[in-house]
C-alpha cells in the first residue's frame, strides 16, 4: 500500500471511493466549409479532391456553386476558387457547424451570418491571412486558400461539435443494387453531369458536356468514390444577387428521395434532415443509416423529378 503512494492508493490500487461521475464526451472543432464556384471562367477548379464531402447545387442562370468540406484540414494544395455565400450555404452550415471560408455575399445572407453569428472569413478576416489571390487568373474568379489556412482559421474559430459522422463501410447487398458505370443527368438547364465509374480506382471520375472536370492540384478528372443526388425542390429567395439574377434557396429540410451510387452500383435511398442541426443522413431501404466506403462525396441537390440515366 505503502509503494502505490498516499494520493495514489485509491486509483493505482483499485479501492472503490464511490461512483464516478462519466467524464463527457470532448467536443472537436467543425470543419472548414469553402464556397467554390463553378462557372466556365472559374475552371480548372483546385483543391476538391481533398475535400470529404462536396455540396453542389444551382446558383443562377443554370451555373452550380459548391460548398466543400474539410474536416481536417491540412497542406500547402490549392483551394480555388473561392467565391460568394448563398441562402443554402446557411442550411449547410447549421448541419455541420463549421467556419465558413468565402469571398462575399448579398447582404441578406451577410445579415443572417452576423445576426446568427456564424463563423465566417473572408479575404480581409484577422489581416487577410487566410486567402491570396492567384496572378494567373482574371478576377474574381481568382481568390485561393489552402488546407494549413483553412486549419489556421478553424483552430481559431470553430464552434465545438460532438456529432459522430457514419462510420466508412460497404452498403447492404439486400435488394441487389443495380449496375451503374455511367451516369448522366441535368443538373441544372446548362448544366449536364457526366460520371464514369473506374474500378482500378473504385471511383467515379466527373465529367461535364464540355469534358472533364480537372483539379488542378492533380491534373486529373475529379474522381469522388461515392455520388448521391438529392432531390430536393428550391425556390426563389426573395431577393437578387450582385448580377440582378432571382437568389435561389432550397427546402432543404425533412426527408425526400436521394439515389446512391458507389463501387459501380446504384442504390435507392432517403435523404434525412429531419434534424436540422445535425448532418444530412442518407438511409437505406431498410431503414437504416448507410455505410458508404472512405473517400470524396459529392452530393448534388437536383429538382424532384429529374431524370437519371445509369447503365
Amino acid at each position: 500500500m505503502l509503494a502505490c503512494g498516499l494520493a495514489l492508493v485509491l486509483a493505482a490500487c483499485g479501492t472503490s471511493a464511490g461512483p464516478t461521475t462519466p467524464t463527457p464526451t470532448p467536443g472537436r472543432p467543425g470543419p472548414a466549409m469553402v464556397q467554390i464556384e463553378n462557372s466556365v471562367l472559374a475552371r480548372p477548379l483546385a483543391g476538391l479532391q481533398q475535400a470529404d464531402i462536396v455540396y453542389e447545387y444551382l446558383a443562377e442562370g443554370g451555373i452550380t456553386r459548391m460548398t466543400a468540406i474539410y474536416f481536417s484540414p491540412t497542406g500547402s494544395q490549392r483551394i480555388e476558387p473561392v467565391r460568394s455565400a448563398r441562402p443554402v450555404t446557411i442550411r449547410l452550415w447549421h448541419s455541420y457547424h463549421g467556419v465558413l471560408f468565402f469571398s462575399g455575399a448579398n447582404i441578406k445572407v451577410l445579415q443572417v451570418i452576423q445576426d446568427q453569428q456564424i463563423p465566417a472569413l473572408t479575404e480581409g478576416s484577422d489581416g487577410g491571412v487566410y486567402f491570396s489571390r492567384d496572378p494567373s487568373r482574371r478576377a474574381p474568379h481568382n481568390l485561393y486558400t489552402d488546407g494549413n489556412r483553412l486549419a489556421q482559421g478553424v483552430s481559431k474559430h470553430a464552434p465545438r461539435v460532438t456529432y459522430v459522422l457514419p462510420s466508412p463501410g460497404e452498403p447492404g447487398a439486400s435488394p441487389a443494387p443495380a449496375v451503374a458505370n455511367r451516369i448522366v443527368f441535368d443538373q441544372t438547364s446548362s448544366h449536364r453531369v457526366i460520371y464514369t465509374y473506374s474500378a482500378a480506382d473504385n471511383a467515379y471520375a466527373y465529367s461535364t458536356a464540355l469534358g472533364a472536370l480537372v483539379d488542378q492540384d492533380t491534373g486529373q478528372p475529379i474522381k469522388p468514390v461515392n455520388v448521391i443526388v438529392i432531390q430536393v425542390a428550391h425556390h426563389d429567395a426573395g431577393f437578387t444577387d450582385v448580377t440582378g439574377a432571382p437568389a435561389v434557396d432550397f427546402d432543404l429540410q425533412g426527408t425526400g428521395a436521394a439515389d446512391v451510387f458507389t463501387r459501380g452500383h446504384h442504390y435507392k435511398a432517403t435523404w434525412d434532415l429531419s434534424k436540422p442541426e445535425l448532418p444530412l443522413k442518407i438511409v437505406g431501404s431498410d431503414g437504416k443509416v448507410m455505410s458508404l466506403p472512405s473517400g470524396l462525396t459529392w452530393l448534388h441537390l437536383v429538382d424532384p423529378g429529374t431524370a437519371i440515366t445509369a447503365s
